[in-house]
């Protein structure tokens, strides 16, 4: 491991542990966890998540390895405002059911507003459990849309809305005879594992 140098904090610093600690609570993995998949000390880590270690640019790159992202995605300050024209929405449609998922913001860590569009009787893939106190806000536009939580199910038509704790497997389906369309907002909670 490089040598970090201690410093009184520089905005910098701390701008670069935030993000740090903000990718490693919406991973949900502790120090130790990023310790061990970085080489970087624990106690280093600390340091560096509260803006009074910076660190050498070989270390930034591991600890972003370790957190399984850019080291871009550390350092880069958002802009003011960040526009996506249409037809510019990453774009996911699964093979087998035509389901199409549009990526619409992620404006920040745990945070995601995400459009779907169902095809008449198709299902959604089964989610794995999200972190304790993650929510699913569902808003429907158009069609019927069943929304399972573990064994319960609710079924929302054309203008409802449901917030969901999604600490449980889930999924969903469209029951109607047209496509059913809905926004998505996850959202995990962001405070430190």
């Amino acid at each position: 491991m490089q040598t970090e140098i201690p410093s009184p904090g520089s905005d910098s610093d701390l701008q670069f542990g935030l993000a740090v600690r903000a990718r490693r609570a919406q991973l949900a993995i502790t120090l130790d966890q990023l310790a061990q998949a970085s080489g970087v000390t624990s106690g280093a880590l600390s340091r560096v998540e509260r803006g009074l270690l910076s660190v050498s640019l070989r270390n930034a790159m591991a600890i972003a390895r370790g957190l399984g992202c850019e080291l871009s995605d550390l350092i880069q300050s958002p802009a003011a405002a960040q526009i996506t024209r249409a037809g510019e929405h990453p774009r996911f449609v699964h093979e087998d059911t035509g389901i199409v998922r549009l990526a619409l913001a992620r404006p920040l860590p745990g945070l995601e507003l995400l459009h779907y569009d169902v095809p008449p009787g198709q299902v959604s893939s089964h989610f794995a459990p999200h972190r304790p106190g993650t929510r699913e806000v569902f808003y429907v536009e158009s069609g019927t849309l069943r929304v399972w939580t573990g064994a319960e199910s609710v079924l929302l038509q054309a203008g409802d809305s449901a917030q969901l704790a999604m600490d449980t497997e889930h999924h969903f389906a469209n029951e109607g005879n047209a496509t059913a369309r809905f926004i998505l907002l996850v959202a995990a909670p962001s405070h430190g594992a």
